[in-house]
């Protein structure tokens, strides 16, 4: 599995399905059920903290490029490009 640019990355669901895992997979990984990770790749903003640190290292990708909020490392690069 290969590492995935960070500029590619704007959703935890796009993340998941980048990495090459199923939402099957990605719950066992991450010790939750699939009904749980659907709902936080709909809506990020409720993941506890210590799961966006165990999302971060089971997906290899620091939580600043993952989509959580309205607010993120992507959003902000997105800005910055806008306004030149």
């Amino acid at each position: 599995m290969s590492s995935v640019p960070v500029y590619m990355i704007n959703t935890l669901r796009s993340l998941r399905t980048k990495l090459g895992y199923s939402q099957n997979e990605a719950a066992l990984m991450l010790g939750i059920s699939v009904k749980t990770l659907q709902g936080w790749e709909k809506n990020a903003e409720r993941i506890p903290y210590e799961k966006i640190k165990l999302i971060e290292r089971v997906y290899k990708t620091p939580q600043n490029y993952i989509f959580f909020g309205k607010e993120s490392a992507f959003s902000e690069i997105l800005k910055k490009y806008k306004a030149v």
